[in-house]
């Protein structure tokens, strides 16, 4: 009954393998977690199919055709830039531009193209028929619930400047994989799943590859009463504080989405989400942006930072594409070849770290997060 009645939220038009996917949109790849159950960390989900993670990415690659494959490269490239981006304007151009404001931007971008997916979309939902003011009209005041995750968002969304601010691309990216670790944490905790013991392996040797690659990445220490020293560690502290805090609250919104928004009877399309989701933002985003610069609350804006709200627009219509069309498999290989990229390209371009620790702890967390996604052998 439960899994006729999650079946029941989805539009009936999608594919079989989009009807295990969520009916909301989230922010930024994090929230990819949402839309897949973070790989479905229920042993009770799991099915007989692929025998490893491994073998699937290499059976699934001469099918990646089409508007899929368009799909996986756009995420690959999104999850990527949007990490360079952001680290090269704070953490190198030091450009000072209030985070509101761009994350202002954004929401105003992906509400504009939800309210026209609305009026032209046929996908099942619970909007009565008539003018497009009214569905939004109507949208508006039956969006009490999505007031949380855009509260959440926000957070999430300074915390991630602030860490790439302080920390490299690369370190931030890795470590953003340990939503991966809290998401599964909090199903265990609010919804009482219990998890393969394989899944707790994959959990441990992913946090080992976090620890590697952040003792890396840590300034070294320097002789007594260097004062540089000191400020680039505590810097790299706080930097590390407020990714900790980005993945902890990407977990706790994934099962918030799961635990509340599921049990609804609603039938909501993907864009009535996003449009109800933008408006509770541009409601939180605008006083914050106004309180920052009274006077002026674009001031320091650059090109720079309208690639950065570009870059993070772009994220919201990829996340809902990838919902009807993309599967366990494309998520773990957009996941995976982010991290590949990020660490290249921020070693190339923004003087990031490129050490055989740096490369052996991102192999290890690909591989974690494999594992992590894998369904085991089949039963014989």
């Amino acid at each position: 009954a439960a899994t006729k009645a999650r079946a029941s939220l989805l539009p009936r038009s999608w594919p079989q393998h989009a009807m295990k996917a969520s009916y909301t949109n989230v922010e930024t790849e994090e929230k990819e977690e949402l839309v897949r159950s973070e790989g479905e960390p229920d042993d009770r989900r799991e099915t007989t199919t692929s025998s490893t993670c491994w073998s699937q990415l290499c059976c699934a690659g001469g099918g990646l055709l089409g508007i899929r494959a368009c799909i996986l490269g756009s995420v690959v490239v999104q999850n990527t830039a949007y990490a360079l981006v952001r680290r090269y304007s704070r953490g190198a151009l030091r450009e000072t531009y209030s985070t509101s404001s761009v994350l202002l931007v954004m929401e105003v971008a992906k509400m504009a193209l939800s309210a026209f997916q609305i009026v032209t979309s046929d996908a099942p939902s619970d909007v009565p028929s008539g003018s497009a003011l009214s569905k939004y009209a109507y949208l508006i005041t039956h969006s009490l619930t999505m007031l949380v995750p855009a509260v959440v968002y926000l957070a999430m969304n300074i915390l991630g400047f602030v860490s790439l601010k302080y920390i490299d691309a690369a370190t931030f990216a890795i470590l953003a994989q340990m939503k991966v670790f809290t998401t599964a944490i909090f199903s265990v905790v609010l919804l009482q799943r219990k998890l393969h013991l394989r899944k707790w392996r994959a959990l441990l040797t992913l946090t080992l590859g976090v620890v590697l690659i952040s003792h890396e990445a840590m300034p070294k220490s320097a002789a007594a009463g260097d004062s540089r020293a000191k400020l680039a560690f505590a810097e790299f502290l706080l930097g590390i504080a407020a990714s900790v805090g980005d993945v902890v609250l990407s977990g706790f919104v994934s099962i918030y989405f799961e635990k509340v928004l599921k049990s609804k009877t609603e039938t909501y399309s993907v864009w009535d989400r996003n449009f109800q989701l933008a408006f509770w933002s541009i409601l939180i985003y605008t006083p914050i942006m106004i309180h920052d610069n009274p006077r002026q609350p674009f001031a320091g804006w650059t090109p720079m930072a309208a690639v950065c709200a570009a870059v993070g627009g772009t994220g919201g219509v990829l996340v809902a594409l990838s919902i009807k069309y993309a599967d366990s498999i494309m998520k773990t290989i957009a996941t995976t070849g982010a991290i590949v990229f990020t660490t290249i390209l921020n070693a190339a371009f923004l003087d990031g770290p490129f050490t055989l620790p740096i490369v052996a702890g991102a192999v290890v967390v690909m591989v974690s997060v494999c594992n992590y996604n894998d369904r085991g052998d089949p039963e014989s």
